[in-house]
């Protein structure tokens, strides 16, 4: 009896370790599949876009990443809205991009939202262009109906990337949610200290 008992016991825990190793394996396999899926592209979005609005001229290139981060982040605020927190009005004309990211505001938030977006927008052209049944077909039967009904689906489309969470959430099947959101960040810091990098060294070269 006494043998059944310990047999009971080490039975309880080999079922507890198999559990917890199949939970250690799921949350690496979440945590490169989130990695790639979405560290990488959002990392490799802000740098595109972080350097292209450094090396214009869009943003100061000052050396404090964190001052860099603050000025993407009120980017999007109205001048009445800058003056209220104390900060600098914009100076200057913005480039169509530039004004295009200012709408969906700045910082983690505002770049994800772009990011969403043009995903959004590139699955829907795909989608409409197939529908067609191609490119040509597409332009041979493009008339003002279809342009009103492109137009009013890039303001349902803005709407959506605005609420980027509830829209990815939909889109995640996993008990590690909150992995894809930490590493979506992770993709959004690193971009932005390698654009800042990049733009350093490139400065360092000209002078």
């Amino acid at each position: 009896m006494g043998i059944h008992a310990v047999d009971c016991k080490h039975a309880v825990h080999y079922d507890h370790l198999k559990g917890f190793r199949g939970l250690a394996v799921g949350f690496l396999i979440e945590f490169f599949w989130a990695l790639f899926m979405v560290a990488v592209p959002i990392g490799v979005f802000t740098l595109a876009l972080v350097w292209w609005a450094l090396k214009g001229g869009h943003f100061k290139e000052t050396l404090d990443v964190d001052a860099l981060e603050r000025e993407i982040k009120v980017m999007g605020w109205s001048d009445k809205k800058r003056t209220k927190k104390g900060i600098e009005k914009a100076s200057g004309k913005q480039h169509p991009l530039q004004k295009k990211w200012a709408r969906f505001g700045g910082g983690f938030y505002g770049v994800v939202a772009f990011f969403t977006y043009i995903v959004v927008e590139l699955l829907d052209v795909i989608s409409v262009i197939s529908d067609f049944g191609g490119f040509i077909d597409f332009l041979k039967q493009l008339n003002f109906n279809v342009i009103i009904n492109l137009f009013v689906q890039a303001i349902t489309n803005f709407v959506m990337a605005m609420a980027w969470p509830f829209y990815w959430l939909k889109r995640i099947d996993t008990d590690f949610v909150w992995i894809w959101f930490v590493m979506a960040y992770a993709g959004y810091w690193a971009g932005l200290r390698l654009a800042r990098l990049l733009i350093k060294r490139r400065s360092q070269v000209v002078s």
